[in-house]
C-alpha cells in the first residue's frame, strides 16, 4: 500500500482541490489494478512520513500489531492522521452496513451471486480470548458489585476492559488503551456501546477501581469461599512479598524508593508489593509498600488489616499462616504465639546445623520418611521442640544436586579470579597490582562475593623482602573439607528445618503445607512476566498501586480461568 495525491478542479471556478488516497495494487489475472483502499482527504504530514502512516493504516486495517505495539518508534504526526482516517472510515462503515441491513430487509429472499476471488478480509478484531474472560468476569459478578459502587455503566465497560486488556495484552495502561481501540474484538460483545476511548479514560478507571479496593477484595474472597466445597476444614493463607521495578526516576512518586530487587535491577527505583493467597492460589489481600521496605515488618500491618488479629474474629477462625524465611524472624514468630495464630514456616538462621549428625545418616535413620515428588525423593522426620512447637528435618535431593551445583561453580570462579590475582602480582608489566594495601581490598571483594569463601580458600600474600609493602607473590590452596573427587557433598546440602505450631500433623502433611507455598511464587511470576505488571511507568504514588490493584484483579480472573479449564480435564 501506498499514499496517492489525487488533483481535481473545479470547471466553473477553476479552484484546484488536492486530496490523498491509500492505494493498493491487484492484481486480476494477468493485470495489475490500483484500487483505492481509503480517503484520507488532504493531509498536512511531511511527505517523508507516508510510507509510515501507510504502513500503520494498512496493519490496522489488517487487525494486526501496529508500529508501535511493534516495538518501533512511531511520530505523533503519524499517529493523529492514522486515527483521524480510520475514525471516519469505520463511521462511513457502520452507516453503509446498516444501509444494507435495511435493503435486505426489504428484498427478503433476493439471492446475490459473490465472486470469491474478490472477497477481502477488513476490519478484523480478535475475539476469542475476550469471551472466555468477559464470561469469567460476569461469573464473578464484578459488573454488579461495580454498579452497587456507583460506577457508571461506560466506566464498568471500561473497568472489564482495562482487567481483561491487563490479561490478554499485558503492559501498561498505554498498552491496553492501544488494544482495545485496534485490536480486541471486546467493544463489540460488550452491554455498553462505547466508542473510541481515549487514554485518560483509561487511567481514570484505575483510580475509581483503587478507591473501592476493599469491597472488591471482600466480594471476590466471599466468591471464593462459596465456590469451595470444602468445608469445616482450617484456611491455609500463604504470605509472600516481592517488588517490582521502575521506568525513570520516580521523583514525584511517593512509593518510588530504592532497595535490594529480586530481578536484579537494583539500578532502578522498587516498589513492593505484599501478596496472601490461600491454599488454591486465589489472591485473597493485596498491600503495596514503599520499596525499600524490609519483609519482616510488613506481616503485622497485613495480618491487622485484613482482620485476622481482630478477637472478634479468633474463635473457630482456623487459619494457619505459611511463610518464608524472609518474614519469619524471632519477633515475627513470637507474635504468632502471642496472638495465638498457627504458623508453617522456615524460621531465619542456620537451623540446619543443630542436626547435622542426624542429616549424616539420614538414609540410615529409621525415623526419616520417604515422599517422591516429580521423580526426586524427599527425607522428612518430626522432632518435638516445646510443647506447642514441632520441627520437621527435610532433605531434598534435588535440592542438594542443585546446592552442590552452585557451590561447586562459584568455587571454579573464585579459583578463576584468585588465579588472574596471582598473575597480576607476579607480572612486571605497568599497571599490575603489587601494594599489599589494594591486594587486601582485592581479596575482601571476593569475601563479599563469594559466600563461604574464608571456609572453602586459603591464601597467603608474600611481600618482596627489597619493597616493603609490596607484594612478590600470592599463594593459595583449595581446602578439601569435603573430597570433590569422591562426589561426597556436604551432610548439609538440600536440607531445612520447618517450624510449626501443629504438633498433632504427621511429617508428610507438615511438609506439603509448607510447599503450598509456592503458589504464592508462581503467583508473583505470573504477574510479572504473564500479565506485564513490570516495569512501571507511573510518576505518582496512587496511579502505581492502581496500576498494580488491576494486576491483581486480572490474576484472580486468570486463577479461576485455570480452575474453571482443569474441571473439564
Amino acid at each position: 500500500m501506498y499514499i496517492k495525491t489525487i488533483k481535481s478542479k473545479n470547471k466553473k471556478t477553476g479552484k484546484e482541490y488536492i486530496r490523498h488516497v491509500l492505494v493498493e495494487s491487484v492484481r486480476y489475472g494477468k493485470t495489475v489494478k490500483k484500487r483505492h483502499i481509503l480517503n484520507l482527504g488532504r493531509l498536512e504530514l511531511p511527505k517523508e512520513l507516508w510510507p509510515a502512516l501507510s504502513e500503520e493504516l494498512s496493519l490496522r486495517l489488517r487487525g494486526e500489531q501496529t508500529l508501535e505495539i511493534s516495538g518501533l518508534k512511531v511520530d505523533k504526526r503519524v499517529k493523529k492522521a492514522a486515527d483521524k482516517a480510520l475514525e471516519k472510515y469505520y463511521a462511513r462503515k457502520r452507516n453503509n452496513i446498516r444501509d444494507k441491513e435495511v435493503e435486505s430487509d426489504e428484498a427478503e429472499g433476493e439471492r446475490i451471486e459473490i465472486s470469491l476471488d474478490k472477497v477481502n478480509n477488513g476490519y478484523s478484531r480478535n475475539i476469542g480470548a475476550e469471551l472466555v474472560c468477559d464470561n469469567q468476569w460476569r461469573q464473578l459478578g464484578l459488573g454488579e458489585l461495580l454498579k452497587e459502587l456507583g460506577f457508571k455503566d461506560k466506566d464498568i465497560v471500561l473497568a472489564e476492559a482495562a482487567v481483561i486488556g491487563r490479561l490478554i495484552s499485558p503492559g501498561s495502561e498505554l498498552s491496553t488503551w492501544n488494544w482495545f481501540n485496534n485490536i480486541s474484538g471486546l467493544p463489540e460483545i460488550l452491554e455498553v456501546e462505547i466508542g473510541k476511548v481515549g487514554i485518560n479514560r483509561f487511567y481514570k478507571v484505575g483510580d475509581l477501581l483503587l478507591n473501592h479496593k476493599e469491597e472488591i477484595e471482600k466480594h471476590l474472597r466471599k466468591h471464593v469461599e462459596r465456590s469451595n466445597k470444602k468445608k469445616n476444614v482450617e484456611k491455609i493463607y500463604l504470605f509472600d512479598l516481592t517488588n517490582f521495578y521502575f521506568r525513570g526516576q520516580g521523583l514525584g512518586n511517593s512509593l518510588c524508593s530504592r532497595g535490594k530487587s529480586k530481578e536484579k535491577r537494583d539500578d532502578c527505583p522498587l516498589v513492593s508489593l505484599g501478596l496472601v493467597v490461600d491454599e488454591d492460589g486465589f489472591p485473597i489481600y493485596s498491600k503495596i509498600f514503599p520499596g525499600n521496605i524490609s519483609e519482616p515488618s510488613t506481616m503485622e500491618d497485613v495480618l491487622r488489616e485484613m482482620g485476622i488479629l481482630d478477637e472478634r474474629n479468633l474463635p473457630g477462625l482456623g487459619i494457619t499462616l505459611v511463610m518464608d524465611r524472609g518474614i519469619a524472624t524471632r519477633e515475627n514468630v513470637k507474635f504468632l504465639k502471642e496472638h495465638g495464630i498457627p504458623y508453617i514456616l522456615i524460621t531465619r538462621g542456620p537451623r540446619n546445623q543443630y542436626y547435622l549428625e542426624e542429616f549424616k545418616r539420614y538414609k540410615e535413620d529409621d525415623g526419616f520418611k520417604q515422599i517422591e515428588k516429580n521423580g526426586y525423593k524427599i527425607y522428612v522426620k518430626k522432632k518435638k521442640v516445646e510443647e506447642d512447637k514441632v520441627e520437621v528435618l527435610c532433605i531434598s535431593e534435588n535440592r542438594q544436586h542443585k546446592e552442590e551445583s552452585i557451590r561447586l561453580m562459584w568455587q571454579e570462579r573464585a579459583m578463576e579470579d584468585l588465579a588472574r590475582l596471582q598473575t597480576s602480582i607476579r607480572s612486571r608489566k605497568r599497571g599490575t597490582v603489587k601494594d599489599i594495601s589494594k591486594i587486601h581490598i582485592r581479596i575482601g571483594r571476593l569475601h563479599e562475593r563469594y559466600p563461604g569463601f574464608r571456609k572453602y580458600f586459603h591464601y597467603e600474600i608474600v611481600e618482596d623482602p627489597n619493597n616493603p609493602g609490596k607484594a612478590m607473590d600470592l599463594k593459595y590452596e583449595q581446602i578439601p573439607i569435603f573430597d570433590i573427587d569422591k562426589e561426597e557433598a556436604n551432610p548439609l546440602s538440600g536440607s531445612y528445618v520447618i517450624e510449626t505450631t501443629h504438633v498433632d500433623k504427621s511429617p508428610e502433611e507438615i511438609w506439603s503445607l509448607y510447599m503450598t507455598l509456592n503458589r504464592v511464587e508462581k503467583a508473583f511470576r505470573s504477574m510479572k512476566s504473564d500479565l506485564g505488571t513490570r516495569p512501571i511507568y507511573h510518576q505518582t504514588g496512587d496511579r502505581t498501586e492502581a496500576h498494580l490493584f488491576i494486576s491483581v484483579i486480572a490474576y484472580h480472573l486468570l486463577s479461576h480461568i485455570e480452575k474453571n479449564l482443569k474441571k473439564k480435564i
